[in-house]
């Protein structure tokens, strides 16, 4: 009878459902092949370290992805954690309660790891951290070496915003595209209003006008900044079809060596050779980095740099599981292999240290010595107002829409959100 009912008991054993997996689903925007191979073999070592998790890594195209994830988070296929360039997006996010608090899960040992910066830029205004931070970028002028040689155009002339118009204006004489743009996604567009109001604003200027303080976004700096985007639209210096060209399009029309330069993030270094009919790009020896313009007059500190901090956030039913791989994942010898592939900077203490990418290098030497990073303002402001800054400023590159008009919307959207 015993050896019945051990049989017994085995066979049920046999037929019971092996132990249950959590999943942990990280919705990502990685869209570069060897990103994503990086990606996809940190996370099976992950799970060769913890049988009992399953790691998903659905993806969205950037212009998807914000389109569609107000809508996941309020579904029950909402992702456990996902991409997130902070600022008033994220704190819409957590006043809508579609994320969850990480305080008590979160360890000391990854907080240190990101920094102060990093833990203040995912801590909404309630005092609770939602995220942890991953990344710092900047929004540079690549250019072309070649491209400005055959225009006989000396990089150093592009210092001061006279300087640089003259220089879109030898390009155009020499018959080469001064400027791609990918004005159909809007957002690399309101780099350009960006930028200037950066530099003519200042970070005083920026956040009296986010507070709507005084005329707030209406102010004489805000108007400057559209003329002077205005001035150069006038030149007509994109590509042609710019207006129903994406990002990826510019990105591309830039890495063919089509377009002397190009006002992106440093993540267009592996972009533009992706997006490339060769695959390969511009060169390194080819290539350089210039800084945005000075402007006369400008309120704005010289230092002054615009880019991201960028992230994870989890949402409201995430797992404590989930928030214990993205500490994992966000670690210093798992971060360092996308440091090392010139992926983007790290923001973990040391994962940057190896980085021998020139570009990457100097991109990480002015965040740090600058007095201000702006924080991209289409995230800074919040869907909203950023929403606003993003059509206006692709008007504006179309030369569609005054300045007085452009800045006037901008504070009409922020006196609206308040």
């Amino acid at each position: 009878m015993k050896r019945i009912a051990l049989a017994a008991m085995l066979g049920l054993m046999a037929l019971a459902p092996a132990q249950a997996q959590t999943v942990v689903k990280y919705l990502n925007i990685a869209s570069i092949p060897e990103e994503v191979a990086l990606m996809t073999e940190a996370v099976k070592e992950y799970e060769a370290l913890n049988p009992g998790v399953k790691v998903e890594l659905p993806f969205l195209e950037n212009e998807a992805f914000k389109a569609k994830l107000t809508t996941l988070l309020q579904s029950s296929d909402a992702p456990d954690v996902f991409h997130s360039w902070g600022g008033g997006v994220f704190y819409e996010q957590a006043a809508a309660g579609v994320l969850r608090p990480i305080n008590d899960v979160i360890s000391q040992e990854a907080k240190d790891a990101q920094g102060t910066a990093g833990v203040s830029a995912f801590t909404a205004p309630d005092g609770n951290i939602y995220g942890i931070a991953r990344d710092v970028a900047e929004v540079i002028l690549w250019y072309n070496k070649g491209l400005f040689e055959q225009a006989g155009v000396d990089p150093a002339s592009l210092e001061t915003w006279d300087g640089f118009l003259a220089a879109v204006q030898k390009f155009k004489d020499a018959g080469i595209t001064p400027l791609a743009l990918g004005a159909k996604d809007r957002w690399p567009a309101h780099f350009w209003w960006s930028k200037l109001v950066v530099r003519l604003a200042g970070q005083d200027g920026f956040n009296a006008a986010a507070k709507g303080e005084g005329e707030g976004f209406a102010a004489p700096e805000f108007v400057k900044a559209g003329e002077l985007f205005l001035q150069l639209a006038a030149l007509e210096p994109w590509q042609q079809g710019f207006e129903a060209a994406t990002y990826g399009d510019a990105s591309g029309y830039f890495g063919d060596g089509k377009a002397a330069m190009h006002l992106m993030g440093d993540w267009d270094y592996g972009a533009m050779k992706d997006n490339s009919a060769s695959k390969a790009g511009i060169p390194d020896d080819q290539l350089g980095i210039l800084p945005f313009p000075t402007i006369e007059g400008g309120k704005g500190d010289p230092t002054d740099t615009l880019g991201g901090l960028s992230g994870y956030l989890f949402s409201r039913n995430a797992s404590d599981e989930a928030v214990k791989f993205i500490e994992w994942y966000n670690s210093k010898p798992v971060q360092e292999k996308f440091a090392n592939a010139n992926f983007y900077i790290p923001i973990v203490g040391g994962a940057a240290d190896g980085m021998t990418n020139p570009f990457k290098v100097q991109v990480a030497q002015n965040i740090n010595k600058a007095h201000w990073h702006a924080l991209f303002f289409d995230q800074a402001l919040g869907p909203a107002v950023g929403g606003v800054v993003n059509d206006v400023s692709a008007e504006l590159a179309s030369n569609a829409i005054s300045a007085e008009d452009a800045a006037q919307q901008v504070k009409d959207a922020v006196d609206d959100a308040m």
